[in-house]
């Protein structure tokens, strides 16, 4: 098979993927606006916050089409421009796709640890209200930036991987390179037959791998301390512990999907060019990955939250007597667990 052909598949899953992830993302955000939605507070808030930024990121990836190919001892990662940019505005279009990575990354950890104070230090959620909650997304606005100027300033074009670049652009793609930029993901350099590491881009892969290794175990941190709560039944209703595992069910869903779509292929393709794995144009099954993830992510809440479900079904069975009973069902739910009595209202999600 071509090499060329990875352009149309990225095209094809790049519309698709967008496509789907407005549709699933715009349903969510829908049945969280509505009165009866059991999703309420500030868990509410992150998950509008991630309903905007997935579809944002689709967007993205639809505008910088990217690619992604392993040559020789390094990866690129590409974006094929629609019209001429200067060379500095270029590059940081293709940075602040990487960017957005960790954007995702930080964004799944903020969601397990909502729903672990939630559940196991409830007089805590007040840190996720109000101008709280802003300063959260800032804090993860400026991991996504740091993640970005790594990969703007600390994997720097070079003379050899233009060369690399400018073979692949021509021969394995005939693309026009004045219309493509790139990042080289590169570890070491051969200087006269002596393997040199790059110490810069050493510190790199390091700063990408810390984020994710961070965000990936405050994930599972969360989600079993969260679990363990949820099993003991600790001052919980039974509505109140229902609507709790269904949403942790949907977060579990949730963070299987990055998993498979993200993390684990992620990690592989930086590890590529430490161990020399030449795979070529293959590399773009994280291309189409990354392409598909914002629309599947969102049907975890759709279909495993039971108030979102019955709503589904019935507008797609059109029987209004189905809406109006899950509706009735979801506004007695509560989310977070009473506060003793000398507290004030109980939070809510």
């Amino acid at each position: 098979m071509s090499d060329a052909v990875w352009i149309q598949v990225t095209n094809t899953t790049g519309t698709f993927g967008l496509v789907l992830s407005i549709s699933s993302n715009c349903t969510l955000l829908a049945l969280m606006m509505c009165k009866m939605s059991p999703v309420k507070g500030a868990y509410k808030n992150i998950l509008i916050f991630f309903c905007a930024f997935t579809m944002f990121y689709s967007f993205v990836e639809l505008f910088l089409r990217p690619i992604i190919h392993i040559y020789d001892d390094t990866l690129f990662v590409m974006q094929r421009k629609w019209f001429e940019m200067s060379a500095m505005v270029s590059h940081l279009t293709t940075t602040m796709y990487c960017g957005c990575y960790a954007m995702s990354f930080v964004l799944f950890a903020l969601q397990f640890l909502y729903r672990y104070v939630a559940t196991c230090k409830p007089l805590y959620t007040d840190l996720f209200q109000g101008v709280r909650f802003v300063f959260w997304i800032f804090g993860a606005f400026c991991v996504a930036l740091s993640w970005e100027a790594a990969a703007f300033f600390l994997f720097p074009q070079s003379s050899r991987t233009q060369k690399m670049f400018l073979h692949i652009v021509k021969h394995s793609y005939g693309l026009d390179p004045n219309f493509v930029d790139y990042v080289p993901y590169r570890y070491f350099e051969n200087d006269e037959g002596v393997r040199r590491i790059i110490m810069i881009n050493i510190v790199g892969i390091i700063q990408h791998v810390i984020i994710m290794a961070i965000s990936f175990g405050t994930l599972l941190y969360c989600a079993f301390k969260t679990y363990s709560t949820i099993s003991q039944h600790k001052g919980m209703s039974v509505k109140t512990k229902e609507l709790q595992m269904q949403l942790f069910r949907a977060l579990v869903v949730q963070a299987t999907i990055p998993t498979i779509f993200m993390y684990i292929p992620l990690l592989f393709l930086y590890a590529c060019p430490l161990f020399n794995f030449q795979l070529g144009p293959l590399a773009n099954y994280q291309t189409i990955m990354g392409q598909l993830y914002p629309g599947v992510d969102p049907l975890a809440v759709l279909f495993l939250i039971t108030a979102y479900r019955k709503t589904l079904c019935s507008l797609v069975c059109l029987r209004p007597s189905t809406w109006r009973s899950s509706s009735t069902d979801s506004q007695n739910y509560e989310v977070t667990p009473r506060r003793p009595r000398s507290s004030t209202v109980s939070p809510r999600i």
